[in-house]
């Protein structure tokens, strides 16, 4: 393995020590519930989804899982937004 390729790898590991460096804009994913597939989509701080849960209450189990999942990341980019406000 060449040390330029060691040195990426280091760096990607502080890069992810460091989630405030990085902000989603946009995001979409393919999300597999229980009864169907969905799309799943971020954009500038407001999530959206197919499913018919989300079209009456602006909320679903699929957007809630996935923030649980990217949590830490996405509480870092509110706070930011907060602050600049």
């Amino acid at each position: 393995m060449s040390s330029s390729y060691i040195g990426k790898v280091d760096k990607a590991r502080r890069y992810a020590e460091e989630p405030d460096r990085v902000y989603i804009h946009t995001m979409e994913a393919s999300f597999t519930g229980n009864h169907n597939t969905y799309r799943v989509g971020y954009h500038d701080g407001e999530w959206r989804c197919e499913c018919a849960f989300f079209a009456t209450r602006g909320i679903c189990s699929h957007i809630m899982a996935l923030q649980r999942m990217l949590d830490e990341m996405l509480a870092g980019q509110a706070a930011q937004e907060e602050a600049a406000v």
